[in-house]
């Protein structure tokens, strides 16, 4: 048999072999966390606090900074991150919003209270700069120190 007919019965082969076949190639799943596996497993709120008043006007710093201090800390003093954002969005109108925002992070033992306490942090901040809606995302994390 020519040397080129034989390459080409070995790759015919070895296509006809499935990946799985072989002992050393194992699917991986992503390991999620759980309790056992040390470290504490946390609930993770990230709330986004678009900047934009209607009819064009801006949230200030000093405005951001006073209702960080007035409401949000008060509720979560065991900390927060906040992280400045830019994002965008759809409104009821349809129209595209582009526009900053303050993106708070809060890391905390799940509880009715605490819910409860970022409900009303999002009732105020909708009430207090006449804010269409508040993003927040809850998910579990896994955290160490």
């Amino acid at each position: 048999m020519p040397k080129s007919l034989n390459g080409l019965l070995l790759v015919g082969l070895l296509l006809l072999i499935p990946a799985s076949a072989h002992p050393n190639v194992r699917p991986q799943s992503p390991k999620t966390p759980t309790a056992d596996s040390g470290g504490n497993i946390l609930t993770r709120d990230e709330l986004y606090f678009g900047l934009s008043k209607p009819g064009g006007a801006k949230i200030s710093e000093a405005e951001w900074q006073m209702f960080l201090q007035r409401v949000i800390t008060p509720h979560f003093p065991e900390g927060l991150t906040v992280l400045d954002a830019y994002g965008q969005y759809l409104n009821k109108k349809g129209q595209l919003n582009k526009e900053k925002t303050k993106l708070v992070i809060l890391l905390y033992q799940n509880s009715e209270v605490k819910n409860q306490l970022i409900e009303e942090i999002i009732a105020k901040y909708k009430q207090d700069f006449h804010q269409e809606s508040v993003l927040r995302v809850t998910s579990s994390a896994k955290v160490s120190f």
